[in-house]
């Protein structure tokens, strides 16, 4: 019984970690977008450091959906 409710403790936390990633890829191809249609040049504005987009929206933004993970965890009695 231990080995499997490991094994399925090890699925969900995969699954968990894919969910959350992919929703990280998600929310970094909308600010993509949204960056080159308000007229940021994807090849010299956007991957450049140092560069606001690159060193402050996008750590910005990844630590705002950090924060909102951590808190969906917390209400889900999660660590």
């Amino acid at each position: 019984m231990n080995d499997l409710n490991a094994k399925g403790d090890a699925e969900s936390r995969n699954s968990m970690v894919e969910h959350f990633e992919n929703g990280e890829n998600q929310m970094y191809a909308m600010m993509r977008q949204v960056a080159t249609e308000k007229g940021l040049d994807p090849d010299t504005e956007l991957d450049v450091s140092p560069g606001e987009y690159e060193d402050g929206l996008q750590p910005t933004a990844d630590q705002w959906y950090q924060n909102g993970v951590q808190d969906a965890q917390m209400k889900r009695g999660q660590p």
